[in-house]
């Protein structure tokens, strides 16, 4: 039984076409920051030889001075609210993916494949490198990110999984899934919060067609 205090949904949608190697992608992100839940995961740090290590979903990651996630964080990795049924957040998230599969179909068949239970532990290269942010960028810091070590650490975004889904050929896809910054908790913010990522990729021609009768974005 998932204890929550409040719900407070927080949606901000991006639309934007860029051209990535002749290929424009279609991007939006739905954002839901959810109250506190009662733990359901519980993982610590344990001693492997002369090594300390953090425990994430049965999986041992070496603690190195990146590491600065939190007990109470890992607490909450597992409860996986937007796939329970009746919770908020999976009514919300139904609905969704309801209108993707109506509104997008070939032949009676759905377009857009979904992906709701990808572990939330992701690499770095992951979550900043593939999605080309700078180094510098201010969302690398260890105040603003979750690091299991230095080269892994919680996801702050579910594009995180973008490159190896495009890479595997799929077009148009959504990614459901809790994701972890270290935000200063208020009425809008808290440090687990939950997104759906789409994408859709266009072709040239398709992006021209779009634009020549004006649907491109609508």
């Amino acid at each position: 039984m998932i204890n929550f205090i409040s719900l407070y949904i927080n949606i901000s949608v991006v639309c934007h076409i860029c051209l990535v190697q002749s290929v424009f992608i279609c991007r939006f992100i739905l954002t839901f920051v959810t109250s506190k839940s009662k733990c359901r995961w519980m993982s610590g740090k344990s001693a492997v030889g002369e090594k300390k290590v953090t425990q994430v979903l049965g999986k041992d990651y070496i603690v190195d001075p990146w590491t600065n996630v939190t007990s109470n964080i890992l607490g909450k990795i597992g409860s996986n609210l937007h796939t329970q049924q009746h919770h908020p957040l999976c009514l919300l998230t139904e609905q969704i993916k309801s209108f993707f599969y109506k509104r997008f179909t070939k032949r009676g068949n759905p377009k857009f494949s979904v992906f709701d239970n990808y572990p939330p532990v992701v690499t770095v290269q992951q979550n900043f490198d593939n999605l080309l942010v700078p180094f510098d960028h201010p969302s690398r810091n260890q105040a603003d990110s979750y690091y299991l070590n230095s080269q892994h650490m919680l996801r702050a975004h579910t594009t995180a999984h973008q490159r190896e889904f495009i890479k595997a050929g799929l077009n148009q896809f959504l990614i459901v899934g809790d994701v972890y910054r270290r935000d200063t908790v208020d009425c809008s913010h808290y440090p687990v919060f939950h997104q759906v990522d789409g994408v859709m990729l266009f072709d040239k021609q398709e992006v021209g067609s779009m634009y020549q009768y004006g649907q491109l974005c609508h």
